[in-house]
């Protein structure tokens, strides 16, 4: 809303990003507060199950699930690491 109050138009390319476009009707009174984060949750989902579908079709991209870690943001650095070092990337 602040954006909006300094000046920044709704049309500008910043301002389309998720969650930002979302609260525009909200502001204006045109819809819910719960319709604007229900918007958000569901084009959110849109967007990652789009860069999922293309990150699956690039050859060159591995993919780590976090969990499978337990979330040990060190585990998951070593992993890559390793990755790397077998391709003789690094």
């Amino acid at each position: 809303r602040n954006l909006i109050n300094m000046g920044y138009s709704p049309d500008l390319v910043s301002m389309q990003g998720l969650g930002y476009k979302e609260f525009i009707p909200y502001f204006n009174g045109e819809i819910t507060l719960e319709k604007a984060v229900d918007d958000i949750k569901k084009y959110t989902r849109h967007f990652a199950k789009r860069q999922l579908t293309w990150f699956r079709r690039e050859k060159d991209v591995t993919m780590l699930n976090i969990d499978e870690f337990n979330y040990d943001r060190l585990k998951v650095l070593n992993e890559m690491l390793n990755f790397l070092k077998n391709k003789e990337i690094i």
